[in-house]
C-alpha cells in the first residue's frame, strides 16, 4: 500500500480516537483506539505515527468498520436526544398554552406513524 493509504488510515485512527478526555495520555488513546479497531497496540502505534512499512487491506477495513460503527452510534444518540427534546417541548407547550391545538399535533404524529415514523425516515438517509 502506498503513502496515501497510510495517511488515510492514520487520519481514520485519529478520528476514531476522538473525543479525548482532558489530560488523557496518548498511550491510553492508542490503547482505546486499538481495541475499537481490533488491532494490536503496536500496530496501531505504527499506523498512527505513519511508521508502518505497509498496511494490509484488512487493517484498513477494520479501521473503517470501527469508524462506521462509531458514526452510527453517534447518529442514534443524536436521534434519541432530538426525540427527547421534542417530547419536552411538546410537554411544555401543552402545559403552558391553553390555546395550543393538540389535534393538529396528533394528526401530524399519526401521519408520521403511517409513514414509518422518524426512525424509518432517518434509516433511509
Amino acid at each position: 500500500m502506498g503513502g496515501t493509504e497510510m495517511s488515510d488510515a492514520a487520519l481514520m485512527l485519529r478520528e476514531l480516537s476522538e473525543p479525548w478526555a482532558s489530560g488523557e495520555r496518548i498511550k491510553s488513546v492508542l490503547d482505546r483506539t486499538s481495541k475499537l479497531c481490533r488491532l494490536t497496540y503496536w500496530r496501531t502505534y505504527d499506523i498512527w505515527y505513519r511508521k508502518a512499512r505497509r498496511i494490509e487491506p484488512h487493517e484498513i477495513d477494520q479501521i473503517a468498520e470501527a469508524l462506521a460503527i462509531k458514526k452510527e452510534k453517534a447518529a442514534r444518540n443524536e436521534l434519541h436526544d432530538l426525540k427527547l427534546r421534542l417530547a419536552r417541548l411538546e410537554a411544555s407547550l401543552n402545559a403552558g398554552d391553553t390555546h395550543f391545538n393538540s389535534s393538529a399535533i396528533d394528526r401530524t404524529r399519526e401521519l408520521a406513524d403511517r409513514r414509518g415514523g422518524l426512525d424509518r425516515a432517518m434509516a433511509r438517509r
